[in-house]
């Protein structure tokens, strides 16, 4: 019985190279079994069946080809000395083991993404799904196994989505999402963790600050003094703005799932959806002029929604739901850029900008950073939310009072 270790050029994986097999062979009887490992045909000896001395990574892998045919060989010698007679099939089950169904990574993706719908998470959800869909596009979708995905795999998928006009920070999400699935692979026992690729492939090449978004003190006197009809979709939309500015840079979502029963006299309690964390601040009087308004229409019972993005009897599943919320922002920001246009503001006005300028204005205002970062958003998230954790309501409170100190002036 003969053991060596060859480059099956039979099969070529999606980053144009080869994998390297076990190769069992006794007279005419051959069996093939994974290694996990690949090289390309122009750096392999095929006469040695050993990488040539250019490939880069030449010691690691004749490191592991030797442990590979030494597990093999070994197992050999202690079944023959137990038996005269051995198969190829024998031998290859007292060392791999009974054989596993194995899963491409699309089914599973998609069964990740099932998952998540099923348990409300439709914003994450919606980030697998664009991986799937991005992965697919990147195989000419061809079926593509967990073993292909490597570190050259990686790399050649980088490429593929700088190639497509997206930026570092939108290519970090996707990577991100697809650790986190080789992760979830791993523990679901569809990945061996041996091969888990992002040991030899760093996510911190990326650049993941955002630039930045938030108008100085000036625009948003223009934005507050603007005159606008009390019904029109412009003055909704500044209501929205405004909301999120004097509400400590609540997000749009968090805005839409706001029930009455959170607002107690002058204070706001809410949990948010994207992180988790238990908010809880006073209303300044701005804020508190906007529930006014709105509590005519919406205000009738306490479980009753603030603000009429969504409509309980209408917008009922997660999906439901997160369909409206996306449609709704989008018209939202469509009239903020109009206002922009009307006060002269060179920015893309959105809800978003409502965020950022609320931790840009307390830092202008000498606010400590201890208490509010300049970073609100994806970046500095975390920073913000483990300083703010640490201050009392009263300090908070007093801060976002910089608020209005700053707008009057």
């Amino acid at each position: 019985m003969k053991i060596s270790i060859i480059l099956y050029k039979s099969k070529t994986l999606s980053d144009g190279s080869h994998p390297l097999m076990v190769r069992v062979s006794e007279f005419k009887n051959r069996k093939y079994l994974s290694t996990g490992l690949s090289c390309p045909a122009e750096l392999w000896d095929f006469d040695k069946h050993t990488p040539k001395r250019s490939h880069p990574n030449r010691k690691l892998l004749d490191a592991i080809i030797a442990q590979k045919k030494a597990m093999y060989h070994t197992k050999l010698l202690e079944l023959e000395s137990e038996q005269r007679k051995l198969s190829i099939q024998q031998l290859v089950q007292a060392i791999e083991g009974p054989k596993q169904v194995t899963q491409g990574s699309f089914p599973f993706l998609s069964e990740v993404c099932q998952n998540l719908i099923q348990s409300g998470k439709i914003g994450r959800a919606r980030l697998y799904k664009r991986l799937l869909t991005s992965l697919k596009e990147f195989t000419s979708n061809k079926q593509l196994s967990f073993t292909d995905i490597d570190a050259p795999f990686l790399n050649r998928y980088e490429a593929f989505l700088y190639k497509q006009g997206l930026v570092e920070n939108s290519i970090n999400t996707y990577f991100v999402v697809l650790r986190a699935l080789l992760n979830k692979a791993i523990q679901a026992k569809k990945m061996k963790r041996e091969q888990y690729p992002f040991q030899d492939y760093s996510l911190g090449k990326f650049s993941t600050l955002t630039r930045k978004r938030a108008i100085n003190k000036e625009d948003l006197q223009q934005i507050i003094t603007l005159p606008l009809d009390s019904d029109s979709k412009l003055h909704i939309a500044r209501d929205y703005f405004l909301f999120s500015y004097y509400g400590q840079g609540i997000n749009f979502r968090d805005m839409a799932n706001l029930k009455w029963k959170q607002i107690v006299k002058d204070r706001v309690g809410y949990t948010r959806l994207k992180t988790g964390k238990t908010m809880n601040f006073k209303l300044l009087p701005p804020a508190l002029e906007i529930l006014e308004r709105y509590k005519k229409t919406t205000g009738k019972q306490a479980e009753d929604l603030v603000f009429p993005i969504l409509d309980k009897s209408k917008h009922i599943t997660p999906q439901q739901i997160e369909n409206r919320i996306k449609r709704v922002l989008k018209q939202v920001n469509e009239s903020l850029k109009e206002l922009a246009k009307q006060v002269g503001i060179p920015v893309h006005l959105t809800t978003y900008v409502a965020r950022h300028t609320y931790a840009t204005v307390l830092k202008q205002s000498g606010v400590s950073t201890g208490v509010i970062s300049e970073a609100l958003g994806h970046k500095g998230e975390q920073i913000t939310q483990t300083y703010l954790k640490n201050f009392s309501n009263e300090v908070i409170d007093e801060a976002n009072n910089t608020l209005l100190i700053s707008v009057a002036k």
